[in-house]
């Protein structure tokens, strides 16, 4: 890591996803110089790169923000453990390695709302682009970009049961979810290499780090960003230290930091800012709005064999031989997240894209932010794809310290709660089949005593959980409350672009990391373009 200068033409803050995406491109031109700042430290745990070690990042206090949501009404007032990836790579260090590029419906959607340059067909090429896809070879699928995507290594003999007792009730094998069609059940694609994880900062920041024009600092918390009139010039580390931008700011901290760094740099809603001692220096009042994330729902199930992965005093040699099998190739159990299938499914036959995900997991769960409990079995998860419940991100305070107010306001809107009933039933129909009667299978949540569609609502507000994809809270869009235009250009501010999953409208139909690179890709064209215009 290079001696940080004092000013560099473009200043990335946030190395996650599209943080990384957008800093490496920008790179790429030696004739300018890029600062990638980092909240978080290095890359260097093996919890990150061994796949398995994903049941540990949760509860890892350096590598993860860990935030906790505001108590939720719509979920009996419980708050919801919220992980956000808190290290070079970001949530794509710490995510489930699942590569899904949402529904391309979703996309032409943001541009019927007004987002010209982000229909299916404009952002196609960013996917492609970024992409190395080790087996699909076609229209759908890139080469020779640095994100490599592979099919697993290892998938469970129980991941494989599991899409056959889906088929068994008429859903339909699909091969590709990000091909031409996504509804349907089968085996996931993931963000892997040689059979370690392959992060966003994997596929753009270490390649570029003997680059002379280009700067990373991890264990830099940026305050706020500076803002002289109406420009972005500069941004202020919690240690005091200023970075000034020639060129551009890109604020890529997530949807949960990005609107956070804008209120406390003045810029947002003044009924926000203004009671916490902040000078407003823009009104922005769609700053911290429109928070959307995928909810779900749990069934839990435990097995008298000890087949499905687990932990067991019997089970010891097994794990010794593939901790050997794993160090000597990298394949077997060490290899999995075990997310390796899954599927997309419709509520209702006349709607034209999935609302519904299932997510499939081959070990005996404990609610997060524990994951894996002791003993063996298998889950079953229904994820609400397109929720009609927005929430809100506020500050606590101005310390930049403190976390921010995480608000989803899950099923303040009851219809949500309905479809995730729905899929909820349809996830247990499945996971109780009979294809899986060969385990032994009991099912510990709900249990067969809670069956009636009341009981079930019960259980779905007392044990859902978020599935980790929150969005929205900087959207684009030309309307009062969008925040920034279909360039990414804060509204109203100079300099200032923002680059991250909280630009998205509306949410994907999807696990949002491969979006969110694809955003970074397309920021990075688009500053690359703008410049040059000036030049």
């Amino acid at each position: 890591m290079k001696k940080i200068k004092l000013e560099y033409d473009y200043i990335v803050v946030g190395a996650g996803s599209s943080g990384c995406a957008v800093a490496g491109r920008l790179s790429e031109d030696p004739s300018v110089t890029v600062c990638l700042l980092e909240a978080g430290p290095p890359d260097t745990s093996p919890y990150i790169h061994v796949p398995t070690g994903l049941i540990k990042l949760p509860n890892h206090k350096k590598l993860n923000w860990r935030f906790f949501s505001k108590s939720q009404k719509g979920l009996n007032s419980r708050s919801l453990f919220t992980p956000r990836g808190r290290t070079l790579g970001g949530s794509s260090s710490i995510n489930g390695m699942v590569y899904i590029r949402g529904n391309r419906l979703d996309y032409d959607e943001w541009d019927d709302l007004g987002n010209h340059g982000w229909s299916w067909k404009d952002v196609k090429p960013f996917f492609l682009k970024s992409e190395n896809n080790e087996q699909f070879d076609n229209s759908s699928h890139g080469k020779g970009g640095p994100l490599n995507v592979t099919l697993p290594r290892f998938v469970s003999p129980l991941q494989r049961d599991f899409v056959s007792a889906a088929e068994a009730l008429q859903y339909q094998h699909n091969l590709d979810f990000n091909g031409e069609m996504q509804e349907g059940v089968g085996i996931h694609q993931m963000t892997q290499k040689n059979g370690r994880r392959w992060s966003s900062a994997r596929a753009y920041v270490h390649p570029a780090l003997n680059r002379e024009n280009f700067t990373v600092l991890t264990d830099a918390s940026v305050e706020n960003i500076q803002i002289d009139g109406k420009r972005a010039v500069s941004v202020t580390l919690i240690d005091g230290r200023k970075i000034n931008a020639r060129k551009e700011i890109i604020l890529s901290a997530g949807s949960l930091i990005s609107p956070k760094i804008l209120m406390l740099s003045g810029i947002g809603d003044p009924l926000e800012i203004m009671p916490h001692g902040i000078q407003m220096k823009h009104n922005l009042t769609g700053v911290g709005k429109n928070l959307q994330d995928h909810m779900a729902a749990h069934i839990f199930i435990s097995t008298k064999s000890r087949r499905p992965w687990g932990f067991s005093w019997p089970t010891v040699p097994s794990y010794i031989f593939n901790a050997a099998r794993y160090l000597l190739n990298q394949k077997g159990w060490f290899s999995a997240s075990f997310i390796e299938s899954g599927g997309f499914i419709k509520s209702k036959p006349d709607i034209e894209r999935p609302d519904i995900q299932l997510v499939f997991m081959p070990v005996r769960r404990a609610a997060p932010p524990n994951w894996v409990e002791y003993g063996h079995g298998y889950s079953a998860t229904a994820v609400l794809l397109r929720p009609k419940s927005h929430g809100v991100v506020q500050l606590k305070s101005n310390n930049p310290i403190d976390s921010p107010i995480i608000d989803q306001r899950f099923f303040s809107q009851e219809e949500d709660l309905d479809t995730l009933l729905w899929g909820f039933k349809e996830c247990r129909r499945i996971a109780n089949s009979s294809v899986f009667q060969k385990y032994e299978p009991s099912e510990i949540h709900p249990g067969n005593k809670i069956n009636s569609d009341d009981q079930l609502r019960d259980y779905i507000r007392g044990s859902g959980t978020t599935i980790f994809h929150p969005v929205g809270t900087c959207k684009m869009g030309t309307d009062k409350n969008s925040v920034v235009d279909s360039r990414l250009c804060v509204h109203g501010i100079n300099g200032l672009r923002i680059a991250d999953a909280s630009i998205m409208p509306r949410i994907i139909g999807g696990n949002t990391n491969a979006p969110s690179i694809m955003i970074g890709e397309k920021a990075a064209a688009m500053i690359k373009e703008d410049a040059a215009k000036l030049s």
